[in-house]
């Protein structure tokens, strides 16, 4: 049904009167019988009203702010009613309206929210009443009081209830929030309040009595708004937080006309700006309309009307019994993950459980890696805590590093996971605080793809880190602030950010261990060792309390540890006693059990253990090969066990010889492609997965499928390959990874007798188990959508039930075809995240399909790493899977773009060419580029160059740019091939970008130069990014312009400093056409940042710098010395007095001094060194009176105030605008600690008397501060 206006609507509520509005206090618009979800306050603004703030006056007589004026008119008439004398008291207009008028809170939103009880809330918040009656007194924090205190009444009975929180202009929140929707409200203040102080002034000068603190607090940069501000963030940033954060945004100035500036925003974006991290929406309209719609087909009401559904969906359903989090799917999240993210879900907000899950995707989850491993013999690994090296690593109280090495089969997983043990069982090293005895850790494993990379380890460290102390997940948030989502394929970031939480004195000293790091890619693998180093190597060198203490253990094969520390190494030596007793224990335990299964003679176990001891030569992992033969023989005579031991090979590469050669001939070939799977895949295959691989041949369904697989595939599996693999949790693992090599190995030597049976050579086992991959994914059931419900394809579209023959039913309404889904089951997943929905899909689909996890998400990787040695039908086939604008290929497509966790909705332009050029399969890009019918009608070849370049695919960008494709065409989110490179660090490929002049065809400029999102430039991105190298490449092009900044005014050397890049930094300086002086949009230089944010060795090069213009004041007055102090970087504060370069006692527009914003901080160290340089700004005023103690005292900071106390230059008795002491406003606020400090003070007034008259007694007493109000009264003696 169409919708109808809103007068028509009113209607429709059954011919319900709008009852008489309250200016003051609340009124119920709608009370629904029960059960009521929700409780929905309308809180207006500044010169609001609690009906007119709503009301959409739609007769043609009125004036409507959101029409256009005509010319000379309407805008003038605006103009003067700010002054006019003709205002009628409101209390008798506000509950009348036109019959036309829409009261939509009333009219419309009662339909769309029938469970709400809707609430409006008034108070006088006007400027001046004329002459009326006096101005109301009360400022912005009064007001708030009397709204929470009434609504506390008026939720007697429903105190539990969920409230919702409209508010327009001004309004304030408080702790049982569960939602808040903001309609242009000025967080950070007005500068159009400073217009309503003139039209203020301007009445009180005409003898009308005015209240100007509103309009005062409303001002950009407040001291009211700035502390109600702080607050707020305090709550939202707060673990437990239940409420979440929605804001509109006005589009529209006030009037077409310059006057007074009104015709720009009344609330600039950056004020209405809760966080930035917030849901933020936009209303098409100016400040005064953005809160008044005439219908339902507003585009504002349906925004605003939409997210109070889906708010009021959500809590509806938190009365219903809770979903099981462990099972929600989230995009690019394998289950391990999920469940870690869902230990923290009650405690993140939106946007840190949207960096949690940026952090683990791809990489694997820590607990499974440790639960994987062996058992290990008890007694075994003792030895390690009496060695020397380790013992010295224990007691070492500065960052250091326990290298350990050792052979294949040597132990060293084994003993990493015992030490891992031993210290999580308490038995850690004595700097380690009781709460942080666990260490993090890492076991690499080079045949599982999340366990073979530098960054997943960096992930899963710092993953680990954040689920220790959730606090620290603010590292994590800034980084996604600055780099985006990206960040977790950033070295240089992740590095940063581990650093950064390391230093975090709320984790405090750590352990961490990772084993194995030979078996990670060489590249990052190679990065992370230096940083490690370099770590090390600074700590110990250095007094510097403020880096991390961070304890290191690697293990490794001895050809690595040999290449970076030949001294410190701890090698697993055969020959020591201490190794050969844990053998020693191996073996006994073993044959314990093959003893107690077989019953065998005394004599006999004494002969196996001699026997093994002899033949074992120190290798467990050929131990552990062995006994399995033993294991499996039920011959236990002492006969027997000679000859089995007789034939036993004596080191692994005989071992793995013996067992392929013992494979029965008829069973090789099968062996061999379960060998070629293994081997191949990029993590561990599941006996399911297995046994669909094995079965794959040419079945054209599912069914056909099914009736060829296994039913028993591990006693299969396990029957044809025995003690070669190892089955846990029902995956498949080779017993070792020298096992991996050898096989590997012998496909490079023809002439080992195994190579034709068992060699495997890394592109055919790609593209064996690529091809199984193909021919699955083309199977007939995935012809059509698999993202619909699950029994969608099920249910036949209906017959209306008009053409049913019996036209004598009634028809029941609850019989009707649904084809939106949204009966009675389905209604609200009209308002879930289509992102959840989207992974819900893919959860129900990897249940259903057994293989098609891996398939698609793998296929197509696989089948790069082997085209080559594709056959032309294979190639054909995958040519036909690769168009991924339809079924098939969309199915596929569309599940690994979800599990990728790409942060990019699904393209739908995917065709063969970009599919390939996106992955990497340059023989399809170049059998397209071939074909004489192939023409680049729709844009194919570009979107392909710029996929591969931002992959990094060096050959085909290649292949196309010679082709003639256009690298500078906009695809992504206005991205260009070479941003793209630059944002990703693909270094080859800005090589090839930037051969050439590189001149724009369509506009000014260059290539080289080409601004993104916000204005960044390729050398933008890469110097945020750290990324030397190409940063160096980009300034070497002639036609670089190295200084251009974005919207911001942020340089790329800006950048360079917040990324904490100093080897970046220093490359853009060395280049004359940099200035280390240009300023932001907020007058910010670099030193400023760089000492704001701590990062000391920037600070100190910039300060050699004699050009360098360090006192530079910003547009606030204040200083690189001030932005230091206010953000406690007491390191940076000591550099910058020292340099001799700062007035320390300077102070900025409002008057504050590097003091008062130490003790807005709460930053009593900085306080206690700048008081012993500037005893006289411990005392001084700023603009509005308020001293360091006074900023001390507003964030309730004993320590701060204590340490202003002890220095004895501070007037404890120094009354603010208001005539409040120190000791009143402590008492009124409740701060007991404080309170008493203060009482401790000679000559402190107790019985001093604001200008109000309140003593801090009665201050104490006004606001229910019962504790306070007796300590005052022991000093009084009353």
């Amino acid at each position: 049904m169409a919708l109808v206006n809103g007068a028509l609507e009113s209607q429709f509520l059954g011919g319900l009167q709008c009852p008489k509005i309250n200016d003051n206090g609340f009124t119920i618009l709608h009370d629904p019988p029960s059960p009521v979800i929700a409780d929905i306050v309308f809180v207006h603004g500044l010169q609001g009203n609690p009906r007119k703030t709503w009301t959409c006056a739609t007769t043609p007589s009125r004036v409507s702010y959101g029409a256009e004026e005509t010319p000379g008119g309407s805008h003038h008439l605006k103009i003067r009613n700010l002054f006019s004398r003709r205002h009628s008291n409101s209390s008798h207009r506000s509950h009348e309206s036109h019959s036309d008028d829409v009261f939509w809170p009333h009219d419309l939103l009662p339909t769309d929210c029938p469970n709400a009880r809707i609430l409006t809330f008034g108070y006088d918040s006007k400027v001046t009443n004329f002459f009326a009656a006096p101005a109301n007194r009360s400022n912005i924090v009064a007001h708030a009081r009397d709204l929470i205190h009434q609504l506390k009444r008026l939720r007697l009975e429903c105190s539990g209830r969920p409230i919702i929180f409209i508010a327009h202009s001004l309004g304030e929140i408080f702790d049982s929030t569960a939602a808040v929707l903001f309609l242009g409200t000025p967080h950070r203040g007005s500068g159009k309040a400073n217009i309503g102080e003139i039209a203020r002034k301007i009445a009180s000068a005409s003898g009308i009595d005015t209240a100007d603190q509103n309009v005062r607090a409303l001002r950009v940069n407040s001291i009211e708004l700035e502390m109600i501000h702080e607050s707020f963030v305090q709550l939202y940033e707060q673990k437990d937080r239940r409420f979440e954060i929605i804001t509109f945004q006005e589009t529209k100035g006030f009037s077409r006309i310059g006057i007074l500036g009104l015709g720009d925003l009344i609330v600039q974006p950056f004020s209405s700006s809760f966080t930035g991290t917030e849901h933020i929406e936009s209303i098409n309209a100016n400040h005064m309309d953005m809160c008044r719609f005439s219908s339902k087909d507003d585009q504002g009401y349906q925004s605003i009307a939409g997210e109070l559904k889906v708010i009021l969906s959500k809590w509806k359903k938190k009365e219903q019994p809770p979903p099981n989090i462990e099972k929600l799917s989230w995009p690019g999240i394998d289950t391990p993950s999920q469940v870690t993210i869902s230990s923290l879900a009650p405690s993140l907000n939106d946007v840190e459980r949207q960096c949690i899950a940026i952090l683990v995707q791809n990489t694997s989850d820590a607990s499974e890696q440790r639960s994987a491993l062996e058992t290990r013999v008890e007694g075994t690994c003792q030895w390690i805590l009496s060695n020397p090296l380790y013992s010295d690593w224990n007691v070492q109280q500065k960052t250091s590093l326990l290298w350990i090495s050792g052979y294949p089969g040597s132990g060293k997983t084994i003993l990493s996971a015992y030490i891992l043990e031993y210290l999580s069982n308490g038995e850690s090293s004595p700097m380690l605080r009781k709460d942080n005895k666990s260490p993090c850790y890492f076991f690499c494993d080079e045949t599982i793809e999340t366990r073979r990379d530098g960054t997943a380890i960096l992930r899963s460290l710092i993953h680990q880190l954040v689920k220790r102390r959730g606090q620290v997940i603010k590292y994590l948030k800034a980084a996604y602030d600055l780099q985006g989502p990206n960040f977790y394929q950033n070295f240089n970031e992740l590095w940063r950010i581990f650093i950064a939480i390391a230093s975090d004195k709320r984790i405090g000293p750590i352990n961490v261990i990772v084993d194995a790091i030979d078996e990670c890619e060489k590249v990052t693998r190679d990065r992370l060792l230096h940083s490690m180093l370099k770590l090390v190597d600074n700590s110990q060198s250095t007094t510097d309390t403020r880096l991390p203490r961070i304890k290191f253990v690697i293990t490794s094969r001895p050809q690595l540890s040999r290449l970076y520390t030949p001294h410190i190494t701890l090698m697993i030596d055969p020959s020591q006693g201490s190794v050969e007793d844990d053998l020693k224990l191996v073996i006994q335990a073993r044959i314990s059990g093959i003893v107690s299964r077989t019953h065998c003679k005394a004599e006999a176990r004494v002969y196996l253990e001699k026997a093994l001891y002899s033949k074992a030569d120190r290798t467990f992992l050929w131990v552990t090969l062995v006994l399995h033969l033993l294991e499996k023989s039920y011959l236990a005579t002492q006969k027997d066990f000679e000859r089995i031991v007789d034939e036993l090979p004596q080191d692994l590469t005989a071992t793995y010889e013996r067992f392929l050669q013992r494979i029965p001939s008829k069973d090789q070939q099968y062996a061999s492609k379960l060998l070629h799977f293994i081997v191949a895949s990029s993590r561990p295959l599941t006996l399911d997965e297995m046994g669909v691989l094995i079965a794959l041949s040419g079945q054209s369904s599912l069914q056909a499928l099914e009736n060829d697989t296994q039913p028993n595939i591990q006693e299969t599996i396990e029957g044809a390959l025995g003690p070669l693999i190892r089955i846990w949790n029902s995956q498949i693992y080779l017993v070792h990874l020298s096992l991996r090599e050898f096989l590997l190995g012998i496909a490079e030597e023809p002439a080992h007798p195994l190579a034709s049976s068992f060699g495997i050579g890394s592109a055919k086992s790609n593209m064996l188990i690529a091809e199984s991959c193909i021919f699955y994914l083309l199977l007939d059931n995935f012809s059509n959508d698999l993202f619909l419900e699950e029994d969608a394809d099920s249910e036949d579209s209906p017959i209306t039930p008009f053409d049913d023959s019996d036209a004598n039913d009634v028809l029941d309404l609850g019989d009707l075809w649904d084809p939106f889904r949204i009966g009675e089951n389905g209604r609200e997943d009209l308002f879930i995240d289509p992102v959840i929905l989207e992974a819900e899909a893919c959860t129900r689909i990897e249940k259903r399909y057994l293989f098609f996890d891996y398939a698609a998400t793998h296929w197509a990787e696989h089948y790069a790493l082997g085209c080559e040695l594709a056959s032309p039908e294979l190639k054909a086939t995958a040519r036909l899977l690769s168009d991924a604008r339809d079924f098939p290929g969309l199915n596929w497509f569309r599940y690994f773009w979800c599990r990728s966790n790409i942060n990019m909705s699904c393209p739908k332009d995917f065709g063969t060419m970009v599919t390939a050029s996106f992955f990497g399969h340059h023989d399809t890009v170049q059998s397209l580029l071939e074909m004489s019918a192939f023409l680049d009608t729709d844009m194919s070849q570009v979107r392909g160059l710029f996929w591969a370049a931002r992959r990094g695919h060096t050959t085909i960008v290649d292949k196309l740019l010679n082709w003639g494709a256009n690298p500078d065409i906009k695809v992504a989110d206005g991205s260009t091939c070479l941003i793209a490179a630059s944002q990703y660090d693909h270094g080859e490929v800005v090589r090839l970008l930037l051969d050439g002049e590189g001149r724009l065809p369509n506009e000014a400029g260059f290539r080289v130069n080409y601004t993104w999102q916000r204005g960044r430039t390729p050398l933008s991105i890469a110097s945020g990014n750290g990324f030397l190298g190409i940063v160096r490449q980009l300034l070497d092009h002639e036609h670089v312009i190295p200084d251009i900044p974005d919207f911001d005014q942020w340089t790329p050397l800006f950048y360079s400093v917040f990324g904490k890049h100093l080897d970046v930094l220093q490359a853009l300086l060395s280049d004359r056409r940099v200035s280390p002086n240009h300023v932001d949009r907020t007058g910010r230089n670099a030193i400023s940042w760089a000492a704001s944010e701590g990062h000391i060795d920037i600070v100190k090069y910039l300060l050699s710098l004699i050009h360098m213009r360090v006192e530079e004041r910003d547009q606030i007055g204040r200083t690189a010395l001030s932005w230091a102090a206010g953000s406690g970087q007491l390191e940076v504060v000591v550099e910058l007095r020292r340099s001799r370069r700062f007035d320390i006692s300077s102070r900025d527009n409002d008057g504050r001094n590097a003091l008062s914003w130490a003790c807005h901080g709460r930053h009593y160290k900085v306080v206690g060194y700048l008081i012993k340089y500037d005893r006289l700004g411990a005392d001084a005023e700023d603009v509005d009176g308020w001293t360091p103690l006074a900023w001390a005292l507003f964030g309730n900071a004993p320590k701060t105030v204590q340490v202003l106390l002890s220095s004895g230059v501070v007037d404890v008795n120094k009354k603010d605008r208001n005539g409040r002491t120190p000791l009143s406003f402590a008492a009124g606020y409740g701060y007991l600690e404080v309170v008493e400090l203060l009482l401790g003070v000679e000559g402190i007034d107790v019985r001093n008397t604001s200008d109000t008259g309140q003593t801090p007694l009665s201050a104490a007493r006004a606001n229910g501060q019962v504790d306070v109000a007796k300590t005052l009264l022991k000093v009084l003696g009353e």
